[in-house]
């Protein structure tokens, strides 16, 4: 009995640390921003919808995902229009830059997604 006991804590133990360390790499969980999986169409709403906004410039880091949000920019709200077209956006900032939109995840201020320009559009054409 005892080791059934032992076994089962055992096994306990292995699958909740299993479950923890699935955790810490899960969108929201404080570790690495939220990944978005947006297809080349809602790429392109994207793209659309924020035509009209201000591009921002910075010196050096045109952003990465995963990394920090560039300090020489400001996010800002994603406009209505384009997260009723891409519901999945409604959570995220953006950073509109000269030939990229960085969408930022406001938790973490990380990038979550970087859509470029034209480029996503033309699978042949080079970032600018």
């Amino acid at each position: 009995m005892q080791t059934l006991l032992r076994a089962g804590a055992f096994a306990l133990a292995l699958f909740g640390s299993a479950g923890l360390a699935a955790a810490q790499g899960a969108p929201g969980s404080g570790n690495a921003p939220d990944q978005l999986q947006l297809s080349p169409s809602q790429k392109q709403s994207i793209r659309q919808g924020l035509m009209s906004e201000q591009t921002q410039t910075t010196a050096g880091s045109q952003g990465q995902v995963g990394s920090k949000t560039p300090a020489s920019v400001t996010p800002h709200a994603l406009p209505s229009d384009v997260t009723a077209q891409v519901p999945a956006t409604k959570k995220f900032l953006f950073v509109k830059l000269p030939d990229r939109i960085l969408l930022i995840d406001p938790d973490q201020q990380q990038v979550a997604e970087i859509i470029l320009n034209d480029s996503d559009s033309n699978p042949g054409a080079q970032p600018r």
